[in-house]
């Protein structure tokens, strides 16, 4: 069990407990699948035999997807009955890879991806006002929500618009000259620091890709500098290059370590000094929303009224002040069941910045784009140094990336697009969702250029 990790252990574990029969936990392929495994007996042959049957598969973060019921779902136990009676199968078996490639196979009506859209836009949208948008009655719309939930994997998360409380995002690119750090050494260096939000260890042209966040640049660059002189990063020679971060896509979502750490300076306390709230403070009751809405946006506000003892109503009002100061911009989901290969990075490098304002365009509807369920890109900015723009891309297949970058550069005439492959992520996560792309930034400028006519947007509140 070794080989197996922690998180996946956690979760067989307490299978073992719900599945009395002894459960078999198989690494096929890079992917985690549990089987419960009992005897038969033979008779013709006189001997018992061991029969497995798949119940689903543990994805990396600790979630157990079960298998996709159907008709078949029972084959197994019929094959056992038949032979038990002394019947002949006649049927072509599937070769277990086969079955795990099924499995792993992930579609999406069109009537799911618009409930993706709906829930990415507005995860606390009300089941009916959802189910008449996707043309379904109240309980076959929560029926398919509860469905994507597992096969996906959706996490309820929070986006928070940090900008609004004073704070700024920040890339640090480090390359290292000679030897570089470990993952374990850079997640002992790393991991307690509150304001890095996200860090992954990189193959190409940088060896380590941070995204950080702080209030000003001067406090960013003493705080890199705090960084870089403590051991073992202070023993290794390596470029580090700091440049702010102008998001344009997508975001990532905080980690819970920043609210509890740094955002809690915000909070604001009435005194002699400070008579009335500033606008980038909280309310102590905003600051406890906040952390309890980024664990799971979609948590009932009455259940939180009972556990904090508020007067009814009160999260409810507090959660609308804080959307109408624009501190949430808005609760959404992430998958994380999407069978990524591998995250890309992209770096676009401005060089003739003539003919990139001519092609602008095209890259604006590049980054609009979809994948296959969620949006193309999981996150996107603009950057200073090198002077361009950042893509973190979720490859699902091979020479993908590639593919891409190559796109990117022969449509941005002028530019120079690099590549990076992350190998391992350190610390944070990325958010894979299905964001309107009515509703971004790249669709009214668009829009403004007169690329685009205007039409009727989906309304998610």
């Amino acid at each position: 069990m070794k080989q197996f990790p922690p998180k996946v252990l956690e979760v067989f574990e307490n299978l073992k407990k719900k599945y009395p029969p002894r459960l078999d936990l198989k690494l096929i392929k890079g992917r985690y699948y549990v089987y419960k495994e009992r005897g038969m007996w033979l008779k013709e042959k006189g001997k018992n035999k061991t029969i497995s049957e798949y119940l689903g598969k543990i994805t990396e973060d600790g979630l157990f997807v079960k298998k996709k019921l159907s008709a078949n779902g029972d084959f197994e136990n019929a094959k056992a009955i038949i032979a038990e009676h002394g019947g002949k199968i006649i049927w072509e078996e599937k070769k277990e890879q086969d079955i795990m490639a099924e499995e792993q196979h992930l579609t999406a009506t069109a009537i799911d991806l618009k409930i993706l859209t709906a829930l990415s836009m507005n995860a606390r949208i009300p089941i009916p006002k959802l189910a008449k948008m996707v043309g379904l009655n109240e309980q076959t719309a929560y029926s398919r929500i509860k469905s994507l939930e597992e096969k996906l994997g959706i996490k309820y998360i929070l986006e928070i618009d940090i900008e609004k409380l004073g704070y700024i995002q920040y890339l640090v690119l480090i390359k290292f000259e000679e030897a570089s750090l470990t993952a374990e050494e850079l997640k002992k260096v790393i991991g307690d620091n509150p304001r890095i939000q996200f860090a992954a260890i990189t193959k190409g042209e940088y060896d380590v890709v941070m995204h950080i966040v702080d209030e000003d640049p001067l406090r960013a660059h003493d705080n890199l500098v705090k960084l870089r002189s403590k051991s073992p990063f202070k023993d290794y020679k390596a470029q580090w290059t700091l440049t702010y971060f102008a998001q344009i896509s997508s975001f990532l979502p905080l980690r819970n370590r920043f609210l509890e750490d740094v955002l809690k300076e915000r909070i604001w306390h009435r005194t002699e000094e400070t008579p009335r709230i500033d606008k980038e403070q909280l309310r102590p009751r905003e600051f406890m929303l906040l952390r309890e809405l980024n664990d799971n946006s979609n948590i009932n506000f009455t259940d939180i009224d009972e556990e904090y003892k508020l007067n009814k109503g009160t999260s409810r009002y507090t959660y609308q002040n804080l959307k109408n100061r624009g501190i949430i911009a808005r609760p959404t989901i992430s998958m994380s069941n999407l069978d990524i290969k591998y995250i890309g990075i992209i770096i676009v490098t401005n060089i003739y910045y003539k003919e990139i304002q001519e092609n602008r365009y095209k890259y604006l509807f590049d980054i609009m784009e979809y994948g296959n369920i969620a949006n193309k890109y999981s996150l996107s900015g603009n950057i200073g140094a090198p002077n361009g723009a950042i893509m973190l891309l979720p490859v699902m297949k091979e020479g993908y990336l590639d593919k891409v970058a190559t796109n990117i550069e022969e449509e941005l005439k002028g530019s120079i697009v690099k590549n990076l492959v992350v190998t391992d992520i350190v610390t944070g996560s990325l958010c894979y969702r299905r964001f309107d792309a009515d509703y971004s930034r790249q669709y009214k400028l668009l829009l403004e250029f007169g690329k685009i006519k205007p039409k009727a947007l989906a309304m998610y509140e």
